[in-house]
């Protein structure tokens, strides 16, 4: 499987960002404009259990992804997993860690499968993982200046 992590400090608190995280309405406002991104489940706070449905791309285009909650442990991680979608194997981790007064990690961990070969590895690592670690940074900076603003 393809790993990756990305994270950044943010000036609030590990608390913060699981209550933010914990919001599935959230999602669709720091997901990138591109591609399309649409959540078609009714936006509410996660538990564990919860299936997300969401639709990535353009309507001839896209997949239909969803995404079940599997562990949540309150101010300190969500995870979910793939049940279904374009990737054999999907785990996305939130972590939250507060690092110092007011201040606060959050890392995106991601493993993942598309296709269970050599030349998918290198598709996986050369293609996917860039643009996966593009959306994590645009998300956090969304998440970053959402919180900010609510912060003020």
């Amino acid at each position: 499987m393809t790993s990756l992590s990305y994270s950044s400090e943010m000036a609030t608190t590990a608390e913060a960002l699981f209550d933010f995280h914990a919001d599935v309405a959230n999602l669709p406002v720091i997901t990138p404009p591109f591609p399309p991104f649409r959540l078609l489940s009714p936006p509410k706070a996660s538990e564990v259990g919860d299936e997300q449905l969401l639709r990535v791309g353009w309507p001839a285009f896209g997949s239909t992804w969803t995404a079940k909650v599997v562990r949540i442990i309150p101010g300190l991680l969500t995870e979910d997993i793939q049940t279904k979608g374009p990737f054999r194997r999907w785990r996305h981790q939130h972590q939250f860690r507060d690092v110092a007064r007011g201040r606060a990690t959050l890392t995106d961990v991601v493993s993942f499968r598309l296709l269970p070969t050599v030349v998918g590895e290198f598709v996986e690592f050369y293609t996917v993982r860039p643009l996966l670690l593009t959306m994590f940074r645009y998300r956090h900076r969304r998440t970053r200046a959402i919180l900010a603003n609510h912060n003020v």
